[in-house]
């Protein structure tokens, strides 16, 4: 991809970004100190936004393990309702996706969601929330509050 000089036995040019290096081993030494802490207090926002979402919306369905999961990563199915009718509600109050950035663009159903051998009327309802070391508990409130509405609206509307 880049031509010249033969660093890395050839496999690319250019001199190493040297304080580029030193700067990325800092930061990873700086995030160890804090990760665990970190993580736990994540893992409490999660679970509270997905406590107040079960209360509000009494058919969610929570996907993958409950016990060996990402902290900061909630990713949840309303049956029978179209998540980017849910999307449309929301887009301009919080941001949530149906599914990884890595498959932004792509119409079909999650292959990982079909993996899970989960119904094609969960996967539709398929919801993603990030949730991470700056989000506030008032925040957390705020988002189960706006979603619960707007399956609510959803609902009476079918």
């Amino acid at each position: 991809m880049i031509y010249g000089g033969g660093h890395q036995q050839g496999l690319r040019s250019g001199t190493l970004n040297v304080p580029g290096i030193v700067g990325l081993g800092e930061a990873c030494r700086l995030r160890g100190l804090e990760m665990e802490t970190d993580e736990k207090a994540i893992a409490i926002l999660r679970d509270q936004l997905q406590n107040h979402l079960q209360t509000g919306i009494p058919d969610l369905l929570v996907n993958g393990d409950l016990n060996n999961r990402l902290s900061g990563n909630l990713h949840i199915s309303i049956p029978d309702i179209s998540n980017t009718a849910i999307i449309a509600r929301l887009r301009h109050q919080i941001a949530i996706s149906t599914g990884a950035a890595c498959s932004s663009g792509v119409v079909a159903p999650s292959h990982v969601l079909q993996a899970m051998n989960l119904s094609e009327h969960i996967i539709e309802g398929a919801l993603r929330i990030g949730i991470g070391k700056f989000t506030t508990q008032q925040e957390i409130e705020i988002a189960s509050s706006l979603i619960s509405s707007a399956v609510n609206q959803i609902t009476i509307n079918y």
